[in-house]
């Protein structure tokens, strides 16, 4: 049994569901035409080309953009318009293919160093005041500043230390007197008043032995030395002597240092035996056929020797005949030096024990001119 009003109510609701149903089935056929209609449309591939690159969009055309076709030979190569212009490709992008497998990539050469300028040569004034160089003069008459060398002893003394008493010079210490006084002699000077030399400051003499003869060759004894020994001894000087040697062998430097050994037996002997090689400005020598190394051996020669019979060996010499002719590197580390240079201060480099400052001097019981020698070293208190 129905109630009243139930037939109405139910179709109703049957209406409703097929409204609801119909609609349903439109909308899945909308949706269908849809599909099917962009299925049928090519999208843009962002690394694929479009076939219009540079074509105008219209309006009534898709949304897509459309660009005019081109030939590759005129495709773009920059990799920021490619982009811009929708037409990057994935090859466009590798890199690599950039290179010829076949060929070696070029490294570039390193850069080399700038090459230094050589240094400038100083000028002679510069190598006057550095204190590293001395100008020496050669025999032919060229000078030349030479470097001194570090490794040898340099001269010690503090010239303001001299001073002139009575016209002679004197090497003081405070009140303390350092330096000798003496002078070379040889028969040339004749009569020698020796007590007048002592008198006038004189404290010793280096009196000749002898000599070789610069032609000929021949040794001989100088006349004046057995009573310039005996008087100088008199009157209370030290004495010491010196050889003006030819030599021009190692055999004839041995010979005339033996000469001297023989001369001086019997005499009382305080400071050096001197060895002296001269050369003469007007006359040619036996020496002057001796090069640096002949010269060298030589003077060692005679200073062993003379050294092996209990003598102080020294030698004589100016600074251009030391720094010039014989190998100074060789001899001064061990060889005493009697320096011979007339000036204020000696400029010579190197340490010496000996000094003749002055050579055309007035000294009291000298007839003439003579030279004037200071001996930093009291050879008597060796």
């Amino acid at each position: 049994m129905r109630l009243p009003g139930e037939q109405e109510e139910k179709g109703i609701s049957r209406s409703v569901i097929y409204s609801i149903v119909a609609f349903s089935l439109l909308i899945l056929i909308i949706l269908a035409c849809v599909l099917v209609s962009n299925s049928k449309k090519k999208p843009v591939n962002s690394f694929e080309r479009p076939e219009n690159a540079f074509a105008t969009a219209k309006p009534e055309e898709d949304a897509y953009q459309v660009v005019e076709e081109f030939d590759d030979t005129e495709r773009p190569t920059d990799i920021e318009t490619l982009y811009e212009n929708g037409m990057l490709r994935a090859e466009d992008l590798d890199f690599w293919d950039m290179y010829d497998d076949n060929e070696p990539i070029e490294t570039p050469a390193p850069t080399k160093a700038p090459t230094p300028e050589p240094s400038r040569e100083p000028t002679d004034e510069e190598k006057a005041a550095d204190g590293k160089h001395v100008q020496v003069a050669f025999k032919d008459g060229t000078k030349e500043w030479i470097l001194i060398d570090p490794d040898l002893p340099a001269k010690k003394y503090d010239f303001t230390k001299m001073n002139a008493v009575n016209g002679k010079m004197v090497y003081y210490d405070g009140n303390q007197k350092l330096s000798r006084l003496g002078v070379m002699l040889s028969e040339e000077n004749t009569e020698v008043d020796f007590e007048a030399v002592k008198e006038d400051g004189i404290d010793f003499v280096i009196l000749k032995v002898g000599g070789r003869g610069y032609e000929t060759g021949v040794i001989s004894i100088d006349t004046a030395f057995p009573d310039y020994a005996e008087k100088a001894k008199e009157a209370g000087l030290k004495v010491g002597a010196y050889f003006s040697s030819q030599a021009v062998t190692v055999e004839e430097a041995k010979e005339e240092a033996l000469f001297v050994d023989g001369i001086l037996d019997g005499y009382e002997i305080s400071y050096p035996v001197v060895f002296r090689m001269d050369s003469f400005t007007y006359d040619s020598a036996r020496t002057d056929i001796l090069d640096v190394d002949a010269k060298t051996e030589i003077i060692q020669t005679f200073l062993d020797t003379i050294e092996e019979e209990g003598y102080h060996g020294v030698l004589y010499g100016s600074k251009d005949f030391i720094l010039t002719e014989v190998l100074y590197e060789k001899l001064l580390p061990d060889t005493e030096i009697w320096l011979t240079e007339d000036k204020p201060v000696p400029d010579y480099p190197y340490h010496f024990q000996m000094w003749e400052y002055a050579q055309a001097e007035k000294v009291k019981g000298v007839s003439g001119s003579i030279g004037l020698t200071i001996s930093f070293v009291d050879y008597a208190q060796r």
